[in-house]
């Protein structure tokens, strides 16, 4: 029988409206999300969550630079004011704000073992995900997780493993 672990539990998921209004402003003010952690006084994995969580819910979109500094992004004002006040929906049966409410944090350990060798072996995420019977979701919050640990390192190709390394090689083809 595998243990099982519970992974990301010293982390904070709670934010509020104040908080997840702010969350917009930098977004759009092409904030980094170290500056966003410093800002927030928070872990930047913790921002980091948020920003996937709303990714996912369609909330921000997607900038050139991603998570790293970006120029500000135009957006009306009362494009902006809109989307403030939709975020009051998700604050409906709490009084806070949860990150990745559906998310999956249990794991068996056998399956966080085989994640690791995946992830040195350069898998691409979809297929760490398959093979584990998860969806890409629970296998990048994984990787924040052993990374917070220093159970695995940054490795090329990052989350796209050797699927990214395939691509690098196509667009570098020289033509003879």
């Amino acid at each position: 029988m595998s243990a099982t672990r519970i992974i990301l539990e010293d982390f904070n998921f709670e934010w509020t409206i104040v908080g997840l209004k702010r969350f917009l402003d930098y977004w759009h003010e092409g904030r980094s999300v170290v500056e966003m952690a410093e800002l927030f006084n928070r872990k930047a994995e913790e921002v980091l969550l948020l920003m996937i969580d709303f990714s996912k819910r369609g909330k921000i979109k997607e900038r050139p630079n991603g998570v790293w500094a970006n120029d500000p992004m135009y957006i009306k004002k009362s494009v902006m004011m809109a989307k403030k006040r939709e975020l009051r929906k998700l604050f409906e049966d709490q009084p806070v704000y949860y990150a990745c409410p559906h998310s999956d944090f249990i794991w068996d350990e056998k399956d966080i073992i085989a994640f690791r060798q995946m992830w040195q072996n350069h898998e691409p995420v979809r297929h760490i995900a398959n093979r584990l019977a998860r969806n890409v979701d629970d296998i990048l919050l994984l990787i924040i997780d052993q990374a917070e640990l220093g159970k695995i390192e940054p490795r090329k190709g990052g989350v796209f493993g050797k699927e990214d390394k395939q691509r690098e090689e196509k667009e570098h083809l020289v033509a003879i």
